[in-house]
This record gives structure tokens, C-alpha cells and sequence, in this order.
């Protein structure tokens, strides 16, 4: 089925949105826009929105990017453009973008005008079952992204290189970051191990990862649920004597880890405390309902 998104303050077709260079020269040659991404559950209803939005307006701030809708404006328009889609039979994912446009000076730098609302519908997409039932193998690259707080193309470069570098082949399903030896965040996932007595780790949103909506909700799922969670320092040599780890992302809920560079986590399979910490989060998906 066809799908329906917002762009230049109309909805459209998905297939129909397309991005004229010299419109927005300052998004496609430059990289300036920033985004956020989410996806539907229980047929239909966007999951954390209002956390999702809130984050794009301080990513707008931070890119210093002009812009003329308020966050309910943007909600309602999220809500409105998801009611022209029939997500029943498949979840949809939504993407919410402010684009840069023309350029208003000699150094094609400055933009001209204030940067364009888009919101993207498009199916929701699967990853495959049996990521969840056995687990995935990650790779791991050195870098530290800069400016990884903000969700924006110019931040994603090093993530290409990685995935069609170390993933492409079939070696390691995903990649992860890491930075001197301590562990950040995956190319688009938030990282968690569990240790012995059960606590949970992961690396502290410091700037130096993305503030994930995924992960501060999966935070609250474990302290709601009395599961001990750590924000800290996280070193590779630790992350490899792990008992279990797994990965979360807005599209791929929790996802279970049984290996990294080809060291064996815990004992390969998938770990009882991941193993629950995957139906909380599917309870807390559950409860979302429209308002």
C-alpha cells in the first residue's frame, strides 16, 4: 500500500517526496538538517512522541536553525499525517525533519529562509526473527563521533564507512563505537551489558553519545521494574567479561548480543536478565495508546 507524508504544506504521496537541489542545497550538498525517528505501535500510535519532539527542537537549537512551527504544531501534524496512513497491518516509521534550504550567502553556509517541515511515512521496517531468538554478532570501529548529541546527517559519515566496511560482508550484524577503550554507543543503537549480580551498564550520556528517546525509556523500564541500571565509564575489557549484553534502538526494540569481535559473551546464548528485559519493554510498548 501507498503511504502519506507532509512536505511543503501539504500531504503527499511518500513515493511523490522529492528534494529540488537548489531548494535545499544546504540539506543535500551540506548536510544541515536535523531529524528524528520513530516508529508506530499497536496499530498506529507513535511511541515516546512528545520525548522524540522534544528532542529535535534541541537539536534545532543547537544547529542554530530557524524554524516557524511549535512543538504542537509539529505533534499535531505528526498525529494528522499518521491518520492518512493505514498502519494496521504493518507498523509504520515516522521520520520528523527540518530541512535546510536555499543558501542566503557567497559561502553557501547561511540559509535564506527558515528551514522546511518534513514528515516521512514509510512501512515500518522488520529485522530478522532470528535476531531476536539467537542473538547478533557486533563488530567494533574507533571513533568518537563529534556533536553526537545531535541527530543530524553531517554525524553519520564514520557509520556508512562502518556498516559497508565491517557489516556489508555478513562478518558482524552490527557495529559499535568505541574510544580509547571505552565503549559509546553503536552506529544507530544504544549499548547495555549485564554484569554478574544483574546490574545493568551503560555508557553515560555525556555528549559523548546520542541521547537516545529508546534508551531513556528503557532506563525508566528497569528502574520501574527495580532492575539495578548504571550510567558510566565503560571499557571494552569490561564489556567482554560480560555476563549478557544487548542493543536498543527505536526501530529494533531490544536485541540480544552473544558475541562482539568474535569473543563469546557470557555463555553464547541469550541471558535469562535479557531475555526479561525484553518482554518489560514490549510490556511498556504495550500500554501506548493514542491521546
Amino acid at each position: 500500500m501507498s503511504h502519506i507524508s507532509f512536505f511543503n504544506g501539504k500531504f503527499i504521496p511518500t513515493n511523490d517526496v522529492s528534494l529540488n537541489l537548489l531548494d535545499n542545497f544546504l540539506t543535500v550538498v551540506r548536510g544541515y538538517q536535523v531529524f528524528t525517528f520513530l516508529k508506530t505501535t499497536n496499530q498506529g500510535q507513535p511511541i515516546f512522541l512528545d520525548h522524540h519532539i522534544d528532542r529535535v527542537f534541541n537539536n534545532v537549537d543547537k544547529m542554530k536553525m530557524s524554524i516557524e512551527e511549535s512543538k504542537d504544531d509539529v505533534k499535531n501534524l505528526v498525529l494528522e499525517t499518521l491518520s492518512k496512513n493505514d498502519c494496521s497491518n504493518q507498523e509504520c516509521n515516522i521520520m520528523i525533519t527540518f530541512l535546510g534550504g536555499k543558501t542566503g550567502d557567497s559561502s553557501g553556509l547561511i540559509a535564506a529562509h527558515p528551514s522546511r517541515l518534513l514528515i516521512f511515512i514509510t512501512p515500518a521496517r522488520k529485522h530478522p526473527e532470528e535476531f531476536y531468538a539467537n542473538g547478533i554478532s557486533v563488530g567494533v570501529i574507533e571513533h568518537a563521533r563529534s556533536n553526537a548529541d545531535i541527530k543530524s546527517p553531517m554525524t553519520y559519515g564514520p557509520a556508512l564507512l562502518a556498516q559497508n566496511t565491517l557489516a556489508k560482508d555478513g562478518a558482524y550484524n552490527e557495529i559499535l563505537y568505541t574510544d580509547q577503550g571505552r565503549v559509546l554507543e553503536g552506529t544507530t543503537f544504544s549499548f547495555f551489558i549485564v554484569k554478574d549480580d544483574g546490574a545493568v551498564v551503560t555508557s553515560k550520556a555525556d555528549g559523548s553519545i546520542l541521547s537516545s528517546i529508546t534508551r531513556l525509556a528503557l532506563i525508566d523500564v528497569l528502574k520501574n521494574n527495580q532492575i539495578k541500571i548504571e550510567e558510566r565509564d565503560l571499557t571494552l575489557d569490561e564489556v567482554y567479561q560480560s555476563k549478557e549484553a544487548f542493543i536498543a534502538s527505536s526501530t529494533r526494540d531490544v536485541i540480544p548480543v552473544v558475541s562482539i569481535e568474535n569473543n563469546t559473551i557470557g555463555d553464547g546464548n541469550i541471558g535469562n536478565a535479557t531475555r526479561k528485559i525484553m518482554d518489560l519493554y514490549q510490556l511498556e510498548l504495550s500500554k501506548i495508546k493514542s491521546d
